[in-house]
């Protein structure tokens, strides 16, 4: 490379040097071309007794080393006419090749090279970039990036102050802007200015597995007793316990002068008195019942619908027939089909199958009298009402209320109501479970009357209804519901 190896023959010592020996050899990193003349740019301006720096392979064109001045005027880069020197990153000479700085620098070394200014041979020497001279406000200088910290800090305080100010204010209640009356409930929001329909709740302190309403009063199951929530107080007037040796009650109807429960082991169907609030009967059923039951209660029948497996390779189920005075099964009617819920009236039991279809079963002759095809699979407990002249179907599949006509035993009407779960009918309107919420159906034009999407009703589980009021339960708790208050 031109020069000697190795450390300096003086007392100079390196900033950086070997520990000894001479260094390994490696290849010089590319430099710019130096000019034809084989001397570097001279200064722009001056007398020549600048600080310079040797430029390497200086050996190359002559035995007095090229140099170049140091802070000269607008260049930048190593060959530029007259501009200032970047430093170089690589030395020739090793992996820990010796650094001397030129004098002349902040920084610099006070030990010196040569005495005119120059390093031994074989040492590059790099100079440091000339000191810029400081203002007499050097401290202010040094203080802005403080302050520009200092501005961006107030900066995010007075826009997270803004933005908390905003969202105050719009949430803030507005007394003064009027409410546009709500025409049409949409699903999944509450319109603002109607009030919730539900006026009481009352706990139940367990789950709920199915209710009905009759004989004044809201009759609830829980898993080992039946609940009796009295509507003049919304509260609980009474728990009977319902003794069973292997399951508790599975569903309750209200009719033939009694609150009738099923149970499934030992298989028995029990009677409370509604005045006294306790078990007065219990009537064998024929063994132990199995899968989904059902109860539906008229005048002088209690229907009990039991025993289904629809993933059996012939699936099916039985309805039986009891007769209340004199507290026995007068009737065991085989079903095609897996019973899902049963409904009845003063001339037949409608009973809901797994497979979507809807049995007819004759009081008179105690046996199908007509097969419906509801077009789909209920699915769900409490999918079938009577009443209003007509048999009420839920279909949550295909989001809808199906209207049967006891008469003629065909689908009447199918009416788009959301995933309905759950019907319940007085006399003057069908009132569903779904999707929306709480659905009222009008069965005088088969369509939607009115739809309530509080959210505590879109979770609701089971309904039921009564001249007086209708009832939403959820898991532990029961909601009384003011029928004038759902409207469109």
């Amino acid at each position: 490379m031109g020069g000697r190896s190795g450390p300096p023959d003086d007392d100079e010592r390196p900033l950086r040097g070997l520990p000894g020996g001479r260094a390994r050899p490696r290849p010089f990193p590319p430099s710019p071309t130096p000019p034809d003349d084989g001397q570097a740019g001279g200064p722009a301006g001056g007398d020549g007794d600048q600080p310079v720096e040797r430029v390497p392979g200086g050996s190359k064109h002559g035995d007095r080393p090229a140099r170049r001045p140091l802070g000269g005027g607008g260049g930048s880069g190593l060959g530029g006419n007259g501009g200032a020197v970047r430093p170089l990153r690589v030395v020739p000479g090793g992996a820990a090749p010796p650094l001397r700085l030129i004098p002349g620098g902040a920084g610099a070394p006070t030990e010196l090279g040569d005495g005119d200014g120059q390093a031994p041979d074989g040492v590059l020497t790099i100079s440091p970039p000339l000191p810029v001279p400081q203002p007499a406000g050097g401290a202010r200088r040094r203080s802005r990036p403080r302050r520009r910290w200092l501005a961006v800090v107030l900066a995010l305080l007075l826009v997270a102050g803004l933005a908390a100010t905003g969202r105050l204010a719009a949430e803030r209640p507005r007394t003064g802007a009027p409410t546009a009356p709500a025409t049409t409930a949409s699903p999944g929001s509450v319109p603002s200015g109607r009030p919730s329909p539900i006026v009481a709740t009352i706990p139940t302190g367990g789950f709920s597995s199915a209710m009905a309403a009759g004989a004044g009063a809201l009759w609830v199951v829980g898993s080992d007793e039946v609940i009796r929530i009295d509507p003049a107080t919304d509260t609980v007037a009474a728990r009977v316990p319902v003794r069973a040796t292997g399951s508790g009650p599975a569903a309750v109807a209200v009719g033939a002068g009694a609150v009738w429960v099923p149970v499934a082991v030992p298989g028995a169907l029990l009677g409370i008195d509604p005045d006294h609030d306790k078990v007065t009967a219990r009537i064998p059923l024929g063994g132990p019942l199995r899968g989904p039951m059902s109860v539906a209660a008229t005048r002088d029948t209690v229907w009990v619908a039991c025993c289904g497996d629809a993933g059996a390779p012939t699936p099916g189920g039985r309805l039986l027939r009891v007769d209340p005075v004199r507290k026995r099964v007068v009737a065991d009617i085989a079903l095609p089909a897996a019973p899902v819920a049963v409904a009845a009236d003063s001339s037949a039991a409608w009973v809901a199958t797994a497979g979507g279809q809807v049995l007819m079963v004759s009081q008179k002759r105690n046996r199908i009298a007509a097969t419906i095809d509801a077009g789909g699979p209920p699915g769900f407990s409490q999918t079938i009402a009577v009443g209003t002249g007509g048999v009420w179907l839920a279909d949550p599949f295909d989001e809808q209320v199906v209207r049967i006509d006891p008469e003629t035993r065909r689908v009447m009407a199918r009416i788009p109501a959301g995933a309905v779960t759950g019907l319940a009918v007085t006399r003057d309107a069908v009132w569903a479970l779904s999707s929306l919420g709480l659905v009222r159906v009008d069965p005088a034009q088969d369509r939607v009357a009115a739809i309530d999407p509080d959210p505590d009703l879109r979770r609701a589980r089971l309904v039921a209804a009564d001249g007086a009021a209708v009832w939403t339960s959820g898991w532990s708790s029961v909601s009384r519901i003011d029928p004038e208050l759902v409207t469109p």
